[in-house]
């Protein structure tokens, strides 16, 4: 054996028991290492599953309570919606609640719904465009009760920048024809027939208000110059 052969024979020697002092140390920490990604990668996999599955049967109970309410059984549909309230997953939980508050007002306990509408509305833990809806819906049962300057009032910022802005502003210029202040609401309805991202059947009744508002500001010229 030549002398370079036997010093790369002694070299591959050394780094065998190298290895095998190193794998000693260290394989059980690696063979662990390994053994907790594969667990986490299954938990997480199992964590998602969980909560797919979950949120799908908050999904099938909320479309459940929903055919309740249609079939008009509203005892079993609310029961079922505050069920989901308790034990929802996901949004869920706060769908029920608003449905729940929309039963309440559909009974006949407006002022009720109105405030639990409310209380939605004011909770800053909810994401914005949830507070707006809630606010929305309050808006829209206190204008059928007349209360058209609260209305006014809690909407007027949200004809500009939100996601129901569009909402908003029918609401608001529904309260305006309320008080009979047409000179406010004519703006707005012009505003809704010339924005382009207005809804076809919003813009179609926003045309009718406009002609509305006319005809009952040229009544007003024309009443007021037979008086004078």
């Amino acid at each position: 054996m030549s002398e370079s052969d036997f010093i790369r024979e002694v070299d591959e020697e050394l780094r065998d028991e190298q290895l095998k002092k190193a794998w000693d140390k260290f394989g059980p920490i690696v063979i662990g290492f390994a053994l907790l990604i594969v667990l986490a990668t299954a938990a997480n996999k199992g964590w998602d599953y969980w909560k797919s599955s979950q949120a799908a049967q908050s999904g099938d109970a909320f479309l459940s309570a929903l055919v309740l309410s249609e079939e008009g059984k509203s005892t079993e549909a609310m029961m079922a919606l505050q069920g989901l309230e308790k034990d929802g997953t996901g949004g869920y939980p706060v769908l029920a609640k608003m449905r729940i508050a929309a039963e309440i007002a559909k009974a006949g306990q407006v002022d009720e719904a109105i405030a639990q509408f409310v209380a939605l509305a004011s909770d800053s833990s909810l994401d914005k465009n949830v507070q707006d809806l809630a606010r929305l819906r309050a808006a829209g049962l206190q204008l059928d009760q007349g209360k058209a300057d609260e209305v006014i009032l809690q909407l007027t910022s949200m004809m500009d920048g939100s996601a129901f802005r569009h909402s908003a502003r029918e609401l608001v210029l529904l309260g305006y024809l309320e008080k009979g202040e047409f000179d406010k609401a004519m703006p707005i309805a012009e505003r809704v027939v010339q924005d382009a991202e207005s809804p076809a059947p919003l813009r179609q009744r926003a045309e009718v208000y406009v002609a509305y508002i006319r005809s009952q500001i040229g009544g007003t010229k024309t009443e007021a110059k037979e008086a004078s």
